[in-house]
């Protein structure tokens, strides 16, 4: 083990190095609206699963406050149609646009605990611009409702850096769903599922990793969803899709040689694939020591660079 500031990273990747990011945007998915009783919910849009683009799989909080409901009212938009507890139906694009863009807030991990801002700025806390703050400077395709955190830590004068010394650049795109925030609950880790997740890989990018595996150069991940959709698709050879893939220990990892990941809580599946990927006691000496040298966790925490 030793000790960096994040920028040291530049050091730790070679010139026969590939690094791989994931270029998903977050989306200001959650928002509040009004049953038909007057009640306050909280819907989170997870993702869309009509080809128009307005019906959505979603999370509700309190959800079994929607199980009843017909429409959902958040004014001025027109009612909101409830399919079912888990699936809701826009009038028109004009309707999902003005949620995403006047009255959605950011999806920030439960633990931060402030809201997300507005595009308005409405929540009072406007010194805090999560919009831009909780992207990566690369991040280019919406659809997430989280950012793949480790990759917050990049700045593009550091990006840079890793090209001019020689180190190839790419980018995927997984779009992390809600399931990253959700705790194992069951007392086998097999039994977990995840939420499954869209992800989609240029065919010129995948040919790349494949040509850089044969020639024995290092595959660098930035961020656990970026391993996770490499690892599925050295599994399926399919380049776009769904992916529900949950990386317990005893996984034969095809394509990643390193990790870069920030630290996780607790009974997660984050946590989980961390461990299999370096074994239980490495990462128990790893958190030992953070916690020892009070690395800051979670979301805007710090972060490992494991192999």
């Amino acid at each position: 083990m030793s000790h960096h500031i994040f920028c040291d990273v530049v050091d730790l990747i070679s010139k026969n190095d590939v690094l791989v990011l994931n270029n998903t945007k977050v989306i200001p998915a959650k928002f509040y609206a009004k049953l038909e009783s007057g009640k306050k919910i909280e819907i989170l849009l997870v993702s869309s699963i009509s080809p128009d683009g307005l019906t959505w799989k979603i999370l509700a909080k309190p959800g079994k406050m929607l199980k009843d409901a017909g429409i959902l009212h958040a004014m001025p938009l027109p009612p909101i149609n409830v399919i079912n507890s888990e699936t809701i139906r826009f009038n028109s694009h004009k309707d999902l646009e003005y949620v995403l863009n006047n009255i959605g807030q950011m999806p920030l991990p439960p633990y931060i605990k402030r809201t997300g801002e507005t595009a308005s700025g409405r929540n009072g806390e406007e010194e805090f611009d999560d919009r831009e703050r909780y992207q990566t400077v690369f991040a280019k395709n919406s659809g997430a409702v989280a950012a793949p955190t480790a990759a917050l830590h990049f700045t593009k004068e550091l990006i840079q850096k890793i090209k001019n010394k020689g180190t190839e650049v790419l980018e995927i795109t997984l779009h992390v769903g809600p399931g990253t925030f959700l705790p194992v609950r069951t007392n086998d880790i097999r039994e977990h599922k995840l939420i499954p997740e869209s992800f989609y890989i240029e065919q010129e990018v995948w040919g790349k990793i494949k040509n850089a595996k044969k020639n024995k150069k290092r595959i660098v991940a930035c961020g656990t969803t970026t391993v996770r959709a490499l690892e599925y698709v050295a599994r399926v050879d399919k380049l776009s899709g769904l992916t529900s893939l949950f990386i317990t220990p005893g996984f034969e990892f095809k394509i990643v040689d390193a990790i870069i990941t920030n630290f996780h809580l607790p009974k997660t599946t984050l946590l989980v694939l961390v461990s299999s990927f370096i074994g239980l006691e490495n990462m128990k000496k790893i958190y030992d020591e953070a916690i020892k040298e009070k690395y800051r966790f979670f979301s805007y925490g710090d972060a490992m660079f494991v192999d």
